[in-house]
């Protein structure tokens, strides 16, 4: 299915200036689109705080704020504190997991500046908006719900039952809907004079630049199932234990047992939850004991039981994935549209910044002029895969 986030991100700018993703493991399959903006100016433009697109938790205010308090005026519109709080106190909740505790005052203070940008823009675009006289009619609304339901493949109660689960009411997703369209209009005029049209010619020198990441190499689609020895005073007796139970749970399999349900029950390995899966994973990725192993076998055959360094392991492979290159005439379209979108993105840019220094805007605290160099915030990684998985150690 189609990521469900790209209908539920920021239904603005941003969705006019869709980047092509030359991710290795996705650009020679197919050459996907990913709303990523290249200048903050973009990423914040006319963002709904709708972009919040899972459930969240809204932190209490300070009771020592005024949450009618003026943050900043806009060509006379005031934007209140308690609108800069709400979408505030949503980011916050929704990265927490990401932030440590200890960054936690210093991020939301930077946060609290690119969200006061964000809404600005939202209020100077409305205006102008406004003063052109754009309107958009239910039924451009509802033609492009029903493009996007579409595209996911899903009727309308199923749809609605998505948005739910991502926090987002049907109301806010029309709502995000009319803006893009309004947005769409406003800078059409700015589109029609500032973008050239790629040609052919254009599309095969970027892949041509670019065509390393159009190749995929080889791999494999694998499940498993681990076993591991216990901790004892003998390891010899554990390994045999391991191995005698990874051997009964084989004859399990032969014997017609669902592989991935013995996979949940007895692999020690955190895939289990998935029946064991692994994904499709290059060549290389896993220990060489394993992918030996794993390598050859053919569709849907079960492994032996494999000896590892992890312990020990009943292998069952899903497909395998020969080295190949994706075509020029596979991705041209898309390599067009993504040279389209990069001069979108541009226009974007400077249309926001344009309009920006146009604005008459007046901030109640100078700290929340978004004009003052900020450093963005650094989130940290994800942890790495368990050390229980079969693969990054060669």
């Amino acid at each position: 299915m189609v990521s469900f986030k790209n209908v539920l991100i920021s239904i603005t700018a941003i969705l006019l200036i869709t980047n092509f993703a030359f991710a290795k493991k996705e650009a020679p399959k197919e050459a996907a689109t990913s709303a990523t903006p290249a200048a903050s100016a973009v990423e914040t433009a006319k963002v709904p705080a709708a972009e919040v697109n899972k459930p969240v938790a809204v932190v209490e205010p300070n009771s020592t704020i005024d949450m009618n308090a003026a943050v900043v005026t806009v060509d006379g519109t005031v934007i209140t504190e308690a609108q800069v709080t709400k979408l505030l106190d949503a980011r916050m909740e929704q990265l927490a997991s990401r932030i440590p505790p200890n960054m936690k005052d210093q991020y939301r203070q930077q946060m609290r500046k690119r969200i006061v940008e964000q809404l600005t823009i939202e209020e100077i675009l409305t205006q102008k908006e406004a003063k052109m006289n754009i309107t958009v009619t239910q039924a451009d609304v509802n033609a492009m719900e029903q493009e996007q339901m579409k595209k996911q493949n899903l009727s309308p109660d199923e749809f609605k039952s998505l948005l739910k689960a991502y926090g987002m009411t049907y109301s806010d997703f029309e709502q995000n809907i009319r803006k893009q369209l309004m947005f769409e209009k406003l800078m059409a005029d700015e589109f029609k004079t500032k973008v050239k049209e790629p040609n052919d010619t254009d599309a095969k020198a970027f892949y041509t630049e670019n065509i390393d990441q159009f190749k995929e190499q080889e791999g494999i689609h694998a499940k498993h199932i681990l076993i591991k020895p216990e901790d004892s005073n003998d390891p010899n007796q554990a390994k045999a234990a391991a191995k005698a139970k990874a051997e009964d749970i084989l004859k399990k399999i032969k014997g017609g047992a669902n592989f991935e349900e013995l996979a949940k029950e007895y692999s020690a390995c955190p895939s289990s939850k998935n029946g064991g899966d692994l994904g499709q994973q290059p060549k290389g990725t896993f220990v060489p004991e394993f992918e030996k192993a794993a390598y050859a076998l053919e569709p849907n055959q079960i492994s032996d039981v494999v000896e590892t360094s992890f312990g020990y392991h009943i292998i069952k492979l899903i497909s395998h994935t020969d080295a190949n290159t994706t075509s020029f005439e596979q991705v041209k379209e898309k390599i067009t549209q993504y040279l389209t979108n990069k001069q979108k993105e541009g226009v974007v840019n400077d249309y926001i910044q344009k309009i920006k220094k146009e604005a008459d805007l007046k901030f109640a605290n100078p700290a929340d002029n978004f004009e003052m160099e900020t450093p963005k915030p650094t989130i940290p990684a994800r942890p790495s895969s368990d050390k229980n998985e079969p693969n990054s150690t060669k």
